[in-house]
C-alpha cells in the first residue's frame, strides 16, 4: 500500500494496524517513495540479513587478503625501514 506523507500523518494509528495485519507501507512524497512502515520482525529480519551480508563479505575480503604472516613481515620490514 502506498499513502501520502499527509496521508500518514492523519492515519498512523490505522496504519500500524494494517503494517501488523497485512505488510509494509510506503509513504509517499508528491508520489515519490521517501519512506517505509514495516513491522519489528521484519525490521528485525532485515537487521540479520544485512549483518549476515556484511560477515560474508569481510570473511571474503579476509581469504583474498595478505595472511597473517605477510602482513607481520610487511610491518616488520616498514619499521626496520624507518630511521
Amino acid at each position: 500500500m502506498d499513502i501520502s506523507i499527509s496521508g500518514a500523518h492523519n492515519r498512523l494509528s490505522a496504519l500500524l494496524k494494517l503494517v501488523e495485519n497485512q505488510g509494509p507501507v510506503t509513504i509517499t512524497r508528491r508520489g515519490k517513495a521517501v519512506g517505509v512502515i514495516i513491522s519489528p520482525e521484519e525490521y528485525e529480519n532485515l537487521r540479520q540479513v544485512r549483518a549476515y551480508i556484511q560477515m560474508l563479505n569481510l570473511s571474503q575480503a579476509l581469504r583474498e587478503g595478505p595472511s597473517a604472516d605477510e602482513l607481520y613481515r610487511a610491518s616488520r620490514q616498514d619499521l626496520e625501514d624507518k630511521p
